[in-house]
């Protein structure tokens, strides 16, 4: 039983490891083809949130997933992500929506954003909020986070198959010996 729970342990750690060594390698190759264009992964585009204009929903460090999103179907009261006139990109909620663009407020600020949002500058409506995930993100892109993601996971997985391949050699040698007595 131990050995079994042990085994669909690892297989279970093994896919999770897998899917997010994929993710990591599809959205930093899409990254260095295109840098000026923000990854998308099924439509999503994760963002990493740097201030905290909108606490408490956003704090800075959360990663947000991005959802491509028609302009003219935008409405009031939703958080939206767009790029500013200088190529910022911002997450904020709409105050209002005018034929212009959208009028934009970070729930921590006291006044409006100074701004209009253009419908062509909307990359999309936050679909998804993981708190504390930037943090994560930004480790596991450096040099020794992304090591320390893909070789540890790999060499537990290596160690664990050892083992258990020395152990079912060793289990099957007794039963040989005890079997000629």
């Amino acid at each position: 039983m131990k050995r079994k729970m042990l085994k669909m342990f690892t297989y279970l750690l093994s896919i999770s490891v897998l899917c997010c060594i994929v993710f990591l390698l599809f959205v930093s190759y899409q990254a260095q083809q295109n840098p000026s264009k923000i990854p998308s992964f099924f439509g999503y585009k994760p963002l990493t949130v740097l201030t905290n204009s909108m606490e408490p929903k956003i704090s800075a460090g959360d990663m947000v997933f991005v959802k491509e999103k028609d302009a003219m179907s935008v409405k009031e009261k939703e958080i939206i992500t767009f790029r500013t006139a200088d190529q910022k990109v911002v997450t904020h909620r709409v105050v209002d929506v005018t034929p212009e663009g959208f009028l934009t407020k970070g729930d921590n600020n006291n006044v409006e954003d100074s701004w209009k949002v253009k419908p062509d500058s909307l990359i999309g409506e936050v679909a998804v909020i993981l708190p504390n995930a930037g943090y994560v993100a930004k480790f596991i892109s450096s040099k020794i986070g992304f090591s320390l993601f893909v070789l540890l996971p790999f060499l537990l997985f290596i160690l664990i198959e050892v083992f258990e391949r020395t152990n079912r050699y060793f289990n099957r040698k007794e039963d040989t010996a005890s079997s000629k007595v």
